[in-house]
């Protein structure tokens, strides 16, 4: 979440006049985060979160909604959207795509490690939120798949010093032979990081920033999150840890057995994404405001001890 468009008062309340959710108390803006204008909601109706939509196309956006106000219809603890009064979920605010959503209670753990209850009670979740997708009508690729990391990576090789090249080939030959599309798959969060997952003590009161969501393989989401939550600061996985979290999710969505030996290598595929977003922010940075890169080195030193898994 970031700030990139300030709002005028007098076109928020025209916006606002849309929804039957009162008189506004506060608006303030959101600084963590890269994609999308975000802002805290607060009006006499309660809290919200409201968001201006900076990179998607608008006729992409509906999905991301659809899919969290599917989860929080299924009891996935997610921002379901507001409808305004004509039964719209996106409206436009300062030329630009908008919504209002749930604000959810709770923290992030961002800035410690995960206790072992915590990747216990996300293991589980995400297990969940897998089968609570299976059936979402909707279908809609991964916008940084496969592909795409192709792709970027060709856009970001002639900027990168030669030990990155080095690395960044490799790993696109590497990967081209590790399938996905013939995995149990669905819906995947796709961003699930410790910023993106609020806790009330040990449980998970909200799952946030939907909007990397799309049709992939249940596993690879699973090795984003491993990813995320597991890594030691020099990049080296807690093994112990890892194995909590698969254990904790394989009691909710048991594995296919075509999915076991492809733990490593898709904990490689995710690193490499991550690496390329992180890349792509530094090499071809947008103007904004309250906004902070993340370093690209902590998912390469990622990238490379996983590595030595497969």
């Amino acid at each position: 979440m970031a700030v990139y468009t300030e709002i005028p008062p007098a076109q928020l309340a025209a916006f606002l006049g849309q929804y039957e959710l009162g008189e506004l108390v506060q608006l303030e803006g959101i600084g963590a985060g890269t994609e999308n204008s975000n802002f805290f909601l607060q009006t006499r109706a309660g809290s919200y979160v409201l968001t201006l939509f900076e990179r998607l196309e608008p006729a992409e956006i509906p999905y991301y909604l659809h899919v969290t106000e599917w989860f929080s219809q299924r009891g996935i603890p997610c921002p379901a959207p507001i409808h305004a009064r004509d039964g719209r979920i996106l409206g436009e605010l300062c030329g630009k795509p908008a919504a209002i959503v749930q604000r959810l209670p709770g923290q992030s753990i961002e800035g410690r490690a995960a206790t072992e209850p915590e990747i216990i009670a996300l293991g589980e979740l995400l297990g969940r939120m897998h089968l609570a997708g299976k059936d979402f009508p909707e279908r809609h690729r991964n916008p940084a798949d496969f592909s795409w990391c192709q792709e970027m990576a060709r856009r970001l090789l002639p900027k990168l010093s030669p030990d990155e090249r080095e690395l960044l080939v490799e790993e696109r030959e590497a990967q081209k032979f590790w399938p996905r599309d013939k995995l149990p798959g669905g819906v995947i969060h796709a961003d699930l990081f410790p910023d993106n997952v609020l806790f009330e003590g040990d449980r998970i009161t909200g799952t946030i920033d939907y909007y990397y969501a799309g049709d992939d393989a249940w596993l690879y989401d699973l090795a984003v999150v491993a990813n995320a939550w597991c890594s030691q600061p020099d990049g080296s996985l807690d093994k112990d840890m890892a194995a909590l979290l698969w254990q904790s999710y394989e009691r909710v969505r048991p594995f296919a057995r075509q999915e076991h030996g492809l733990w490593f290598p898709f904990m490689r595929a995710a690193a490499l994404r991550f690496w390329l977003l992180r890349l792509e922010a530094r090499h071809f940075p947008r103007a904004g405001q309250l906004t902070a890169q993340r370093d690209p080195e902590e998912y390469r030193r990622i990238l490379l001890r996983r590595q030595e898994f497969c």
